[in-house]
């Protein structure tokens, strides 16, 4: 197991039935503040009914863990005695800095203090032992990965490998698996309990919302599921020639962990207008809070995910956590309008195959998620009232779909078309060098188990799998925009943009909390026709939209018959690369008139 890294402070909280929560204890790196903030981030509310818990959060530049110990107590301290025993790292090693290998010791360190407080030891020698230099302390701010900041980075280092990257190359033939206490580990469990509503979550978290988790004590679950989003939803470095030159979005969402409502004036300083152009103050950002006060602001986020409570686990059925979108255009009354978000049909039949494709991984794993063989996945899921019910313009669409064979014009789907999106869809998985999967000419839609199936773990074929998906998104918007700019058709010098083996080992591209040398693929991406000059323009030489076709959104993985895909598509041409755009959606026409 890797040593833990440095702390620059370690504390004890306690709950003093008079007083509330007060740092009983601390030892801290010089300049570290923990006075007034850890308290309240350590302790979210109604940690009273758990026995104990660990919380994840981040403070200034540094991301802290708690671990938290319900402990029965004399009648005077109302037969209980709350604690919790936190550190404090540096952000510079990634979303969390890499704080969870302190979990298991700080779980110790409760059960010692808790055992005899008088006794702090303990604690003296944990921080003797981890304590932050003065030069790692100086170097703690980490900067957010903007596109601008990345290509700096790369013209003053361009013969450079970074770390991570050259520790993954000497561990690449180990091929580990992701330690227990890792957030990333808890990605099968995110896919299971989201369901198909996983994709319009990653959706909205590629639009860079901000995304607020509403749940019940405890929190280390729905703090693994931040940590899961900020991850999924990550851009590789590999866009970076696809997005303009002046974009200064952070490809990295901004996870805060948890919060609560001493956090609102934080949350209230950024600026959701982004009128200004700084990947710093960028007022995105997922986080998780047990406040529900916070739930009554709709103005500090866009996103709102109600987790199911826990209760629920014993229901006949099972229940999904809602997502809500924050209209914040609506001024009537001065009440924001919210809209219940839902998966497509195209999300539910890729659902039901990723699952398909994960189960392999985890037949020889104790997984505690629940990867059943449903005997018909794809409909058990796509007649679930949280994805959308197939679209009257659909059924209209097939139903007359006859028009077509007679000689009529159609911009639709054809059933050899869905087919096509299906081995699409399938070859998302494929990604991961474990499994194969038949070729588009093949009528089997089952993956093909490969001699190596099981060396990788399924949370690496998860991230895999979204990074493809993201590049594949990607890539299609800027070939459309560029087809735009130059007046040229789908299928020439752009047809590089349609990749379908985007590389995920570029040396830029390693994720510091993340072991990436799993997620190296033998597949090469062919991009020697792609044009990147053309996407790199910042003013459109013509004010007219971009157009994004059918087939477009089928090659991104969307569903043209989905109002909400169309806006997603849209949304997203207007944050990364500030250009109006409108999808020329599937339509039937009859005698040149359009009837549908």
């Amino acid at each position: 197991m890797e040593a833990p890294p440095s702390i620059a402070a370690l504390f004890v909280i306690s709950f003093d039935i008079r007083t509330g929560y007060v740092v009983s204890w601390k030892k801290t790196a010089p300049g570290v503040d923990v006075e007034g903030v850890v308290e309240y981030k350590s302790l979210p509310s109604g940690l009273h009914n758990v026995t104990e818990d660990l919380v994840y959060f981040v403070h200034g530049h540094y991301a802290g863990i708690s671990a938290f110990l319900n402990h029965p107590a004399a009648e005077a301290e109302r037969n209980a005695q709350m604690f919790a025993i936190g550190v404090l790292v540096p952000l510079s090693s990634g979303r969390l800095g890499k704080s969870w290998r302190h979990a298991p010791r700080l779980k110790e360190l409760t059960q010692k203090y808790a055992a005899n407080m008088s006794d702090l030891q303990p604690l003296s020698d944990y921080w003797d032992a981890h304590k932050i230099s003065e030069t790692e302390n100086i170097s703690a701010d980490s900067p957010v990965e903007s596109p601008v900041t990345l290509r700096s980075q790369q013209s003053d280092r361009p013969d450079k490998r970074t770390r991570a990257f050259s520790d993954a190359m000497v561990l690449e033939s180990f091929r580990p698996a992701l330690t227990p206490s890792h957030p990333a580990s808890s990605l099968p469990d995110f896919l299971d309990c989201f369901g198909p509503l996983i994709f319009p979550l990653y959706r909205a978290a590629l639009l860079r919302k901000r995304i607020l988790f509403m749940t019940e004590a405890p929190v280390h679950m729905p703090c693994k599921y931040v940590y899961d989003l900020s991850l999924l939803a990550s851009l590789p470095n590999s866009l970076l020639q696809t997005l303009p030159t002046d974009c200064t979005l952070p490809l990295r969402p901004r996870p805060l962990f948890n919060i609560g409502i001493h956090d609102i004036p934080y949350l209230s300083s950024f600026d959701p207008s982004r009128e200004t152009l700084d990947s710093e103050s960028d007022p995105s950002w997922i986080a998780c809070s047990t406040d529900s006060v916070l739930t009554m602001k709709p103005e500090l986020f866009d996103t709102l995910v109600t987790l199911p409570p826990s209760y629920s686990q014993q229901a006949s059925e099972r229940v999904y956590p809602t997502i809500s979108l924050v209209d914040h255009s609506s001024t009537k009354h001065n009440q924001n309008q919210t809209v219940h978000l839902k998966a497509t049909q195209r999300d539910a039949r890729r659902y039901a195959m990723l699952r398909k494709g994960l189960r392999q991984f985890a037949q020889d794993r104790s997984a505690t998620s629940e990867l059943s063989d449903d005997a018909d996945e794809e409909s058990m899921y796509s007649s679930k009232s949280i994805v959308e019910p197939i679209s009257w313009a659909r059924l209209a669409y097939t139903s007359f779909i006859w028009w077509a064979s007679a000689g009529e014009n159609r911009d639709g789907l054809s059933e050899e078309e869905e087919e096509q999106q299906i081995e699409q869809d399938a070859r998302l998985l494929a990604s991961v060098e474990s499994l194969a999967y038949p070729g588009p000419n093949s009528n089997s839609r089952r993956p093909i188990q490969s001699e190596n199936q099981g060396q990788e773990p399924p949370e690496v074929a998860m991230v895999a799998y979204f990074r493809r998906l993201t590049t594949q998104i990607f890539f299609t918007l800027a070939g459309a925009i560029a087809r735009h700019d130059n007046d040229s058709t789908p299928g020439d010098e752009f047809a590089g943009a349609h990749t379908d083996s985007p590389t995920l080992n570029e040396p830029e591209d390693e994720d510091a909390d993340f072991p990436s040398l799993l997620l190296r693929q033998r597949a090469s991406t062919n991009t020697s026709n792609l044009r990147t000059s053309d996407w790199g323009k910042g003013e459109p030489e013509t004010e007219e939209p971009i157009t994004i076709t059918v087939a477009d959104m089928a090659e991104m993985g969307l569903d043209v018959w989905s109002a909400a895909d169309r806006v997603f598509a849209v949304d997203l041409v207007a944050l990364w690369w500030g250009r109006a755009a409108y999808v020329d959606s599937a339509r039937i026409r009859c005698c040149g008139l359009s009837i549908l």
